[in-house]
């Protein structure tokens, strides 16, 4: 069976739901109805994860630029102005007929100016070249991110939608057992009144009338807590009125997924996992890299300009220029780059011994979920029978009682029964629907399982 078919089996059964036509709606509307898939699109775009790791691609995109910018021309300028209050003074010894005389100097001016532009180029830095090759890692890593994230919203909204489901239909079958009462209790009032019943079965009807009130009301409860749960996922205000049906579900067809072989590559983990291990290695790399020496070329020109007052220090200038090249070979940093080279190296190592764990960890969950998902379908399958069977008895019960050939302790029983028995199917159908979604979160295939839908 596709995948299409097998969400709607899945899903289905919630429902007898009122058939409402799926909308997608802003945060701005007021009791607007979403479908699983419309709030999983509201949630990819309004949860503020997305805005957050939407950011750390461009974060990734500038680091990219930074890494790459080492080996761009760099040019800086420099202007200075100097006031010299007090002039440097110099002895000059000078050698002459008569012996040695010693003069006095002052040396240089009042004012001085100087003005410089340096241009200074890499020519080789292998650690750069290093840094630069690991930007196509680093855009990999966020945006594998990305999808992460969105396949985590998608899980927690999809389980979130299901438990409101859940809860629709819970409030859909008590109220009409609800009714279903009221007119019993009304029957009984008038044979109570002529003597036909006992007060002792009319009181025990009532009971059953006021428990199935209280059961609606805590399922109400239970319902607003779980939009709230789900509109917490979408990113949506709580204060929004929302209401959450489906018509397209029924659980007629509900079956298992064809076996399938689990292939960790398909998961996000495990892909974010190896680039990571990647990335560790560039870094081993660059660490190395710190050894070597660097070689660059550099071009200056500058000017300076001299007075005794500064209106006139700019009157005459001397410029200069050089070009050179300069090679810095590193000797001995006190043990700082051998103690990275290590850390990294042992940073490396971690990762994939880590990496061979999350893959053991990956085996783990997905036969989980397969035992979970087989076992889950095995109980609606059997609930959903169980189901059947509990309403052939009661409606037989109920004709029977309403000609006089059974008792009300035997309708009340059979009632008991039939409510029981959707209890247990409504909860086995919760666990089959949020098995399956684990099931396939497990194989890496949520986000292409729910884009079918």
């Amino acid at each position: 069976m596709n995948k299409i078919g097998s969400l709607i089996q899945i899903a289905v059964g919630i429902v007898l739901l009122v058939g409402a036509s799926a909308q997608t709606v802003s945060s701005q509307s007021t009791d607007s109805v979403f479908t699983l898939k419309s709030s999983i699109e509201y949630s990819l775009k309004n949860n503020p994860s997305s805005t957050i790791y939407n950011n750390e691609v461009e974060i990734a995109r500038q680091k990219n630029r930074q890494a790459l910018s080492t080996y761009l021309p760099q040019v800086a300028g420099t202007f200075t102005s100097d006031y010299n209050p007090k002039l440097q003074t110099n002895v000059l010894t000078i050698d002459g007929p008569t012996g040695k005389t010693q003069s006095i100097l002052t040396l240089g001016q009042r004012h001085s100016n100087g003005a410089v532009v340096q241009l200074d180029q890499k020519i080789y830095d292998q650690s750069a070249i290093e840094a630069i090759s690991a930007r196509k890692v680093n855009n990999t890593i966020a945006q594998l991110n990305i999808l992460r994230n969105n396949e985590i919203l998608i899980f927690n909204t999809s389980l979130a939608y299901y438990q409101v489901l859940i809860y629709n239909e819970q409030e859909k079958l008590l109220r009409e057992n609800e009714k279903q009462y009221k007119d019993l209790l009304s029957i009984l009032k008038l044979q109570y009144d002529r003597g036909v019943i006992r007060k002792i079965d009319y009181d025990r009807t009532r009971v059953s009338t006021n428990n199935i009130s209280s059961q609606i009301t805590l399922v109400q409860t239970n319902k607003k807590l779980a939009l709230n749960k789900l509109k917490n996922s979408m990113g949506m205000p709580i204060e929004t009125e929302i209401r959450v049906e489906d018509s397209s579900y029924t659980t007629s067809k509900a079956e298992l997924p064809k076996a399938a072989q689990l292939d960790v590559k398909n998961r996000l983990d495990y892909k974010i996992m190896d680039q990571n291990v990647l990335y560790q290695e560039i870094d081993v790399r660059m660490k190395k890299a710190a050894f070597a020496p660097v070689l660059s070329a550099y071009a200056r020109y500058g000017v300076n300009a001299f007075g005794s007052e500064f209106s006139n220090s700019f009157n005459k200038l001397y410029d200069y220029s050089a070009i050179g090249i300069k090679l810095n070979v590193p000797i001995f940093s006190g043990f700082n780059k051998s103690s990275q080279l290590k850390q990294s190296k042992l940073a490396l190592i971690n990762a994939k011994e880590n990496a061979k764990l999350s893959i053991q960890n990956y085996q783990l969950d997905y036969e989980n979920a397969n035992t979970k998902l087989f076992s889950s379908y095995t109980s609606l399958d059997k609930d959903k029978e169980n189901l059947a069977l509990a309403k052939d008895v009661f409606e037989s019960t109920n004709l029977q009682y309403r000609q006089g050939t059974a008792s009300l302790t035997d309708f009340l029983n059979a009632d008991y029964s039939l409510k029981e028995a959707q209890s247990n199917y409504i909860n086995s159908l919760l666990n089959f629907m949020s098995a399956r979604v684990d099931y396939e979160k497990s194989q890496g295939t949520l986000p292409a399982y729910i884009n079918q839908l």
